[in-house]
């Protein structure tokens, strides 16, 4: 019998169905004891889904919260409700694809020491409908990615299928002054690089099921750019800022003075754009020079 498990599986859910993931993962966490841990925090769910749900709360230890937190906060939750000496966190729409796959993380903490772990993600191959098209372009294309390819940098980092030590944690929670959705995760991982955190990516993917919409997807980034702005005014702070890819070129474009002329012709073709986008009709370099014109009329305002 272990004192604490080695591992809690740490599974935030919205308004979604979580019944096949905690399943999953319970049957390959029988195998292992008192290893491993799950629990999941509903973020104030509809009704319909907290009731889709309640298979979920005999195959772990489920919490439901009375009012909706949002993405930073409910992460940090976590620590309150869990006591594995890891922390590992999966979205409630991923899809667990290998039989080993807990297995694989506890293989490794036995045999190694590291301060976070990074599992990988992945996404259907079949192209979907093109009202669905815009999140699985840019998934595929720009954020699946080998455990090597992973390893070439972490600016890039993704809150789901990570695993992380407990203490760290603790010294380094998700800032919650970042609201909804987007760049929560860029922030933590820039706060990894300061504090010279141990890394390592392990080949141990989750599929992520769920597909927003073209309109959806295309609200999120909205907020995410948002984000991403009140990032920008915190380089002083964390000057690794600066290497992201957007503001690499925002700030690039503003020292050759051209930002009124990329917002003017933005202004312009927002419309078209936007209708390409929300229709599955684009190339990602137009998808980006949305997100640019999005963040310098956002800095303008």
């Amino acid at each position: 019998m272990f004192d604490s498990p080695l591992i809690s599986i740490c599974i935030p859910v919205y308004n979604s169905d979580v019944n096949s993931l905690a399943q999953s993962l319970y049957e390959q966490c029988k195998l292992l004891g008192d290893k491993v841990e799950i629990i999941v925090i509903d973020d104030c769910s509809d009704l319909i889904w907290k009731q889709k749900n309640e298979a979920s709360k005999n195959v772990c230890n489920f919490i439901e919260l009375s009012k909706n937190i949002g993405r930073s906060k409910i992460r940090n939750l976590f620590l309150a409700h869990s006591k594995g000496d890891y922390l590992l966190f999966i979205d409630g729409d991923s899809e667990i694809v290998s039989k080993n796959y807990v297995f694989d993380f506890v293989r490794f903490l036995e045999n190694s020491t590291v301060d976070v772990l990074v599992g990988g993600s992945i996404y259907q191959k079949d192209k979907p409908d093109r009202s669905k098209y815009l999140r699985w372009k840019y998934s595929i294309y720009r954020e699946s990615k080998t455990a090597d390819k992973r390893e070439k940098g972490n600016l890039g980092f993704k809150t789901n299928n990570f695993l992380i030590r407990r203490e760290l944690f603790l010294e380094i929670p998700f800032n919650e002054e970042l609201k909804g959705y987007g760049h929560e995760d860029t922030l933590f991982g820039i706060l990894l690089i300061q504090k010279n955190c141990k890394i390592e990516h392990l080949e141990n993917p989750v599929l992520n099921k769920h597909l927003d919409t073209n309109k959806v997807f295309l609200k999120k980034t909205d907020n995410a750019i948002l984000n991403l702005v009140k990032i920008y005014f915190m380089r002083d702070q964390y000057p690794e800022i600066s290497e992201i890819k957007l503001i690499r070129f925002y700030e690039k474009i503003a020292q050759q003075k051209l930002r009124k002329i990329v917002l003017i012709i933005f202004q312009m073709i927002r419309p078209f754009v936007v209708f390409f986008l929300q229709k599955g009709y684009f190339t990602l370099w137009i998808f980006d020079f949305y997100k640019l014109g999005l963040f310098i009329r956002k800095i303008k305002s």
